[in-house]
């Protein structure tokens, strides 16, 4: 069972109506007390098991096969997922612009023309983006810095994913990357052109 490693996480997404107050160490509770905690425990495991199928574990799929550690993809994949819903965009299209910007997962790398981390965001941005680091080395800064970017440059140009990948990988007439005008093929090689307009349509 996938718990302690999503807990946070969960809760982070939801919003208890009444959460229960803490125990005394020597506190004894009548039974019908107990069965109540009990059943709100339950549908929390159970609140943790869905939101782990479902939104996380297709992201680990995808990072999974470019990482030999399943802690520290775990990480990754809750970084996006929980960006990607900051941002309005599908974790997983964060996922495949990721896999082609590092797929090695490293999040101290630096690129030839500076960019940092694991989504590769250029210095410039860092702290620009409403995130709570500045850090691009920081695996949850330099997915926010990331998330936010792209979901910019993807409302900048009207949902069009083409150009906004594009824009996101610095492309303006292959003067600093050659063949950049490629980079959406590549992205989409991750995991089809067709599922990621789709996955773009459910946020």
């Amino acid at each position: 069972m996938v718990v302690a490693p999503i807990l946070l996480s969960v809760l982070a997404f939801s919003h208890p109506e009444k959460p229960l107050a803490p125990l005394a160490p020597s506190h004894r509770l009548p039974i019908e007390e107990l069965e109540v905690r009990a059943a709100v425990l339950s549908r929390g495991v159970g609140m943790v098991e869905s939101f782990y199928r479902t939104r996380v574990e297709p992201v680990e799929h995808l990072l999974s096969p470019y990482h030999e550690d399943p802690d520290f993809v775990r990480q990754v994949a809750l970084g996006l997922v929980r960006e990607g819903e900051r941002a309005g965009v599908d974790p997983r299209v964060l996922a495949s612009v990721l896999l082609v910007e590092n797929p090695w997962l490293d999040p101290v790398i630096e690129s030839s023309q500076g960019a940092v981390g694991l989504m590769q965001v250029m210095p410039f941005h860092a702290g620009r983006w409403g995130c709570t680091s500045s850090d691009l080395e920081d695996v949850e800064g330099n997915l926010c810095h990331g998330a936010r970017i792209f979901a910019a440059y993807l409302e900048q140009k009207g949902g069009d994913l083409d150009r906004a990948l594009l824009a996101y990988n610095g492309c303006v007439r292959g003067t600093n990357t050659p063949d950049c005008h490629l980079y959406p093929a590549h992205v989409y090689s991750r995991a089809g052109r067709m599922a990621m307009r789709r996955w773009l349509s459910l946020y």
